[in-house]
């Protein structure tokens, strides 16, 4: 008999690539359910796991959009004794930011954009909110949509933080930088070089325009404040990542074009509430500082492709 060969007690051979299987330790029948097993709680780090995290994040950008969208549809600003509905949020009262904050969290409920649009359309109702806040604040006119609709934008920028850092299969980014940088300066300039506001009676009387234009710094104004922030973010981040480009990683390079983009849609957001808002309004006519951003905003994001 050779001993090389095994037999059973049927004198049957048995396979000599045959493994053991020890007593009290389960195989499990089909590889899902192992996957299943291991992330129950959703602690699992695996496949599962992501995406339960990354579902909340989408949950909660879906409930802020909702708010946001819903908040439009009360008063954010006090007429007479009460500060229900009698002016929507949506209309002329908040010259813009309402109709704004509405379309913004229509676009979050409605669409699963990619996670860089999201992030941007919910810093860019956020900034919008917290500028007429500021600018109303000060008369003690504000009614509850204003506060109703900040909490909606807050709650939508978490759920976006939520995404950028734990959604691991977004597409690949690509960046057209010179495109970003002649968009973030567009944006730089117009909001403390260029008219943001200009009274309509300042072009036809004989006092000359003085007080009547606004920069986007004026204390009327605010709203050039968070896009000559974001326009320089954009600025900063392109100067410092050409320095180190040739020895930055893929990761890196993806987190650059992420950021850009977040800043692009923002500013393209707050700039398009200034232009709707004054259009809406009639009364004045806007300089070319709010389009100027609008169109800064648009080629930054535009600068950022799928690769």
């Amino acid at each position: 008999m050779n001993d090389d060969v095994s037999t059973t007690e049927s004198g049957q051979p048995m396979p000599e690539d045959s493994t053991a299987q020890e007593p009290g330790e389960p195989i499990a029948d089909n590889p899902a359910e192992a996957a299943d097993a291991g992330s129950e709680d959703g602690g699992g780090t695996g496949m599962f796991g992501s995406f339960k995290v990354s579902s909340k994040g989408r949950k909660l950008v879906s409930v802020g959009g909702a708010v946001m969208a819903l908040s439009t549809l009360l008063s954010w600003l006090e007429v007479g004794n009460d500060s229900l509905p009698n002016i929507a949020g949506v209309g002329v009262s908040t010259f813009g930011v309402g109709s704004i904050v509405f379309l913004a969290g229509l676009a979050l409920v409605l669409r699963r954009l990619p996670v860089g649009v999201t992030m941007g359309i919910a810093l860019g109702a956020l900034g919008s909110t917290l500028v007429y806040i500021s600018l109303v604040g000060r008369d003690n006119g504000l009614a509850a949509g204003a506060w109703v609709g900040l909490a909606g934008s807050a709650i939508a920028v978490l759920g976006a933080l939520v995404l950028v850092f734990k959604e691991d299969d977004r597409p690949p980014l690509q960046l057209h930088r010179s495109l970003a940088a002649l968009g973030a300066a567009l944006a730089v300039v117009s909001s403390f070089w260029l008219d943001w506001v200009l009274n309509s009676s300042a072009l036809i009387s004989d006092r000359g325009r003085g007080d009547e234009a606004f920069n986007g710094l004026h204390a009327e104004v605010l709203f050039g404040i968070p896009i000559l922030i974001l326009g320089g973010i954009v600025l900063l981040i392109l100067v410092e990542s050409t320095s180190i480009q040739s020895s930055m990683s893929k990761i890196g390079q993806q987190w650059i074009a992420l950021l850009i983009q977040m800043a692009g849609v923002a500013i393209a957001v707050i700039a398009g509430s200034n232009v709707v808002g004054l259009m809406m309004l009639g009364i004045f006519a806007y300089g070319s500082g709010p389009l100027v951003a609008l169109v800064g905003g648009i080629m930054i994001t535009r600068s950022i492709k799928q690769a």
